[in-house]
């Protein structure tokens, strides 16, 4: 199996889950095929001559290996992915709304600071355009994107906990 390894903050419980999100992130934006031969118990992609996966470390007599990726598992994966960029997108909209009430105090204010109407739309303007684009990226992927990505993974790993449980049912009943 593979140590645990802390990412931003986060210890995920399986971490072979967390090492597979950028490889199930391809196969849901349809980079490469969910086709191929795949480890029977975490989906990792295998080779041919491959007899333990290198993500989980399950043995491929323990759990046969796959066609293809499940429906399930995946869908656990985009909710990580989803959740992410919800958090991230917000996150930047927020930002681009702060440099917007910047820009409309200044236009209406900034007469009456600087003294001059020109100059106040010209820092009005270099206060929308470069403030908007600072804060949509501090407030997106550097604040509210650490928090999209903690809620993501807490989110995957509780699905997929619940898949785990459910797998192990079926195979038991």
């Amino acid at each position: 199996m593979a140590e645990t390894q802390e990412v931003a903050g986060y210890v995920s419980p399986y971490p072979y889950v967390q090492r597979l999100q950028d490889r199930m992130d391809e196969i849901l934006d349809r980079q490469i095929p969910n086709s191929g031969r795949f480890c029977g118990f975490c989906y990792a992609r295998l080779a041919r001559d491959t007899e333990r996966c290198p993500y989980c470390g399950t043995e491929t007599s323990d759990f046969p290996t796959v066609d293809r990726v499940p429906r399930e598992a995946l869908i656990i994966y985009r909710e990580k992915k989803r959740t992410e960029e919800r958090w991230v997108y917000g996150g930047a909209m927020l930002g681009l709304l702060f440099a917007a009430g910047v820009f409309v105090a200044l236009v209406v204010y900034g007469t009456d600071l600087v003294g001059n109407r020109s100059i106040a739309l010209g820092i009005a303007f270099l206060a929308l355009i470069g403030g908007g684009y600072l804060l949509a990226q501090l407030f997106g992927p550097l604040i509210c994107g650490q928090v999209g990505y903690l809620r993501g993974s807490r989110k995957r790993d509780e699905l997929w906990g619940r898949f785990l449980e459910e797998r192990g049912r079926e195979e038991a009943g």
